[in-house]
């Protein structure tokens, strides 16, 4: 690869990693708690960059030496640049209901220990408010282990878009029931996976990836009688809200 390539590549990439986190839409990507990595990466290979044209502008090295022109030639190292300027470019959506069919749902127990065997645990007690606003991951986690049952008879509010199972066995025909989910990472979108619960009595049928604001009683039990360990939540109000700015959440 020629040398004005690579220092092109290193300008390209610094500022792509740069911009995105600037901009926040490297939220679309990794967990909120990478940001100064990713700003110290990115002026990094910045200043890599610079160092290296300032470098061959005063060492006359600017041009193609001969080991460059035997096997620097062609097209093929150009596209290393081509991923560099799709960051820049393209800003993919975040995950929502269309890709919920290539990934996997959080598993807090596995299928085979979710009977009476499970081993429960106390969960630090729920906010004072009347109706707490929980993370869907932590309504989950409760619903499915928590030995005080801290859940039952208790309002509580959670938020997510609406989700729809392929799996025709799970729909509930004939009514506008559907699933609240939210993308869960450790990391980044490459551990991404869903977390969700059932929505009961909802009122209209509301379209995949519309985004609601829902507070409702979970009911007893319902998690763990279910097939895919997901519990049910009596719908008693909602309201369609605006996505987050970071749709996603953490489940540590």
């Amino acid at each position: 690869m020629r040398r004005e390539t690579q220092n092109l590549l290193l300008l390209l990439i610094g500022g792509a990693v740069l911009c995105t986190a600037l901009d926040g839409s490297y939220l679309r990507y990794v967990k909120p708690s990478l940001y100064p990595f990713l700003v110290v990466s990115g002026v990094g290979f910045i200043l890599l960059g610079l160092v290296a044209i300032g470098r061959d502008i005063r060492h006359g090295a600017a041009g193609p030496d001969e080991h460059d022109h035997a096997h620097g030639s062609g097209r093929v190292p150009w596209l290393l640049l081509l991923p560099a300027a799709a960051l820049l470019l393209i800003a993919p959506p975040a995950l929502g209901a269309q890709a919920a069919s290539t990934s996997s749902r959080v598993q807090v127990v596995s299928r085979e220990s979710s009977g009476a065997g499970t081993e429960q645990r106390s969960f630090p007690p729920l906010p004072g408010d009347a109706v707490p606003t929980l993370r869907l991951v932590e309504l989950v986690n409760r619903a499915l282990l928590d030995a005080d049952r801290s859940l039952d008879g208790r309002e509580v509010m959670v938020s997510g878009f609406v989700m729809r199972p392929d799996d025709p066995g799970r729909r509930r025909p004939g009514t506008p029931d559907a699933d609240l989910a939210r993308v869960v990472i450790t990391c980044c979108v490459g551990d991404a996976r869903y977390v969700q619960v059932h929505l009961a009595g909802m009122t209209e049928t509301i379209e995949d990836d519309a985004w609601l604001e829902v507070r409702g009683f979970v009911e007893p039990g319902s998690a763990q009688h279910d097939p895919e360990l997901v519990p049910t939540l009596r719908v008693t109000g909602y309201q369609r809200v605006a996505a987050p700015e970071h749709t996603y959440e953490q489940d540590r």
